[in-house]
């Protein structure tokens, strides 16, 4: 499945789903990446991903949803939604997937400001689906062996190997505030709105600096070939 939806006609549609009637849902945001990348990092590595992922299982691609729960940059560039806003647009275009005969359903998180909006998209559907419509949500950064960031050596390789011309590596700076805390409590602490700033200095978690095209192209085999398996598994 080689062609998104948004490029396909309703002849396309029908005919390929003939072929799979499994969709993949990347959800991103806009928010701050710091000042070397764009506000769209979070949507654009989702949405890349996506489709390479729907290379291997054979799915839909759906647009990505590009506004999401990006509270806790506050003062800094963020535009969001509300929890229940972002549940509410989810559900719905399940519910019409549903109904144009996808059969199984992906939701592929790419900020982790969403999680709370989307563990419980699969509740919120209950009783809406028909019973033989399963949808899972899946946050692609569990699929990778090394620590995640935030416009870090992490987020800024994989954009480095997705969309060089995009990344100012000569404005990349890490965090300016020592991150002392354990992870647990910045996990906790970052769900408050305008809290990352605060935590981080100059909304960066992570040092940039250390990252590279070579590192962002391996994590992304990475991610796409864990993803093809748990994909595999759930259906």
């Amino acid at each position: 499945m080689s062609v998104p939806v948004f490029a396909m006609s309703e002849h396309d549609f029908k005919a390929a789903l003939k072929k799979t009637k499994l969709a993949i849902i990347p959800v991103g945001s806009l928010e701050q990446h710091g000042n070397h990348l764009p506000v769209s990092t979070d949507s654009l590595i989702t949405e890349y991903i996506a489709r390479l992922v729907a290379e291997k299982v054979s799915a839909f691609v759906l647009p990505v949803i590009s506004y999401g729960v990006s509270f806790e940059h506050k003062p800094m560039f963020n535009v969001s939604l509300r929890n229940s806003t972002l549940s509410t647009l989810i559900c719905d275009a399940c519910a019409s997937l549903a109904e144009n005969g996808v059969r199984e359903i992906i939701i592929l998180n790419g900020h982790h400001g969403n999680m709370g909006a989307l563990q419980y998209v699969a509740q919120e559907l209950n009783g809406r689906l028909p019973r033989d419509v399963r949808v899972h949500t899946i946050h692609y950064w569990h699929l990778m062996k090394s620590d995640f960031d935030h416009a870090g050596e992490v987020e800024t390789s994989l954009v480095l190997a997705i969309a060089p011309g995009l990344v100012r590596m000569d404005m990349a700076m890490p965090n300016s505030k020592k991150l002392s805390k354990s992870k647990a409590a910045y996990s906790s602490i970052t769900n408050a709105p305008g809290s990352f700033p605060k935590i981080t200095g100059n909304g960066v978690w992570g040092d940039p600096r250390k990252a590279t095209a070579a590192k962002g192209e391996r994590w992304i085999k990475e991610i796409t070939t864990g993803l093809a398996e748990t994909i595999t598994e759930l259906a």
